[in-house]
C-alpha cells in the first residue's frame, strides 16, 4: 500500500466512472473511495504498530510502510480513527502475547 492511489487509477481498474465510483462507495460504506483507502491504510498501520517492537521500529517508519508521508497529519488521522496516538499503540503489549503467570 506503498503507491499513491488516486480516484482515476480507482475508476480505471474497476471499470467504472469516478462519480459512479463514489456513489457505489457513499451507499456501501458510507464514505468516500480515498476515505477507505485511507482508513484501511491507517487499520494496517495498527496492526503493524501492535506487533512491531518498539525498540527497533518507529511510527514514522511503520507510517511511510502504509504510504503516508507527513506525520503530523497520519498521527492525527490516526486517532481520530483509531482512539490512541500510534505512538500509544507501539509501546502497548498485546494481551494476546501475554503468558499469565502461575501462582
Amino acid at each position: 500500500m506503498k503507491e499513491r492511489i488516486q480516484l482515476g487509477h480507482l475508476s480505471e481498474v474497476s471499470g467504472v466512472s469516478k462519480r459512479t465510483l463514489g456513489y457505489l462507495f457513499l451507499h456501501t460504506y458510507g464514505i468516500t473511495p480515498m476515505a477507505f483507502v485511507k482508513r484501511e491504510r491507517l487499520r494496517k498501520a495498527r496492526r503493524l504498530l501492535q506487533h512491531a517492537d518498539p525498540s527497533t521500529t518507529t511510527v514514522a517508519s511503520i507510517a511511510r510502510e502504509c504510504g503516508f508521508a507527513h506525520m503530523g497529519q497520519f498521527s492525527l488521522d490516526y486517532k481520530r480513527l483509531l482512539g490512541e496516538s500510534p505512538s500509544a499503540t507501539l509501546h502497548q503489549h498485546p494481551q494476546a502475547d501475554r503468558i499469565p503467570e502461575r501462582q
